[in-house]
């Protein structure tokens, strides 16, 4: 297997972006042709880049969160509309398990521990000590696609909440807008 096979310059995805790819790379972990598939992960959720930094694992998610948000909360109020007049039980299940922040940093969280599993298979297959290479740690990154800084300072609660959930995995939890992206991986 050799690395440089899956290094990519970095594709945001975000559609109101005149350059949804970066000028920067990393290893592609998820999608089609990537480590998460080379190492039969296919099934876990994952973040989409691996960069190291200062001895740094950086693991990069890229992500349309309003729009998710957006999407979340309509099937949050579906799920509500489904169960109104419906005991209070019920309607409290419904409530907490569609909730739309905690259903978008579950999924985050999921995807920043199934990283972290996909480095350690990694680290099997090639032979290497994670500790080794990544000494510093690791930083999970949310790359929003927006240029709204109320957008990401929004996010910021999504963090706030996330890096409890994080404690031991993650030494740090940043969320930036994407265009930023490029100058945190400088």
């Amino acid at each position: 297997m050799q690395l440089r096979n899956y290094c990519e310059y970095i594709n945001t995805e975000c559609e109101n972006s005149t350059s949804p790819i970066l000028a920067v790379k990393a290893l592609k972990l998820d999608g089609k042709n990537s480590l998460k598939e080379s190492l039969q992960l296919a099934n876990v959720k994952t973040c989409d880049y691996l960069r190291r930094k200062q001895g740094k694992a950086l693991l990069i998610e890229c992500s349309n969160l309003v729009r998710q948000v957006e999407n979340e909360r309509e099937y949050y109020a579906q799920a509500q509309q489904a169960v109104a007049g419906q005991d209070r039980q019920l309607r409290k299940q419904v409530e907490k398990r569609f909730n739309p922040e905690s259903r978008i940093r579950e999924e985050m969280r999921y995807k920043c521990i199934h990283s972290l599993l996909l480095l350690h298979r990694l680290a099997d297959r090639l032979g290497f000590r994670l500790d080794h290479k990544f000494s510093n740690g690791v930083v999970f990154i949310i790359a929003i696609c927006t240029e709204s800084k109320a957008d990401v300072m929004a996010f910021q609660v999504l963090v706030t909440k996330l890096k409890p959930t994080l404690q031991g995995i993650a030494d740090s939890v940043k969320v930036v807008p994407a265009n930023g992206l490029p100058a945190l991986l400088a």
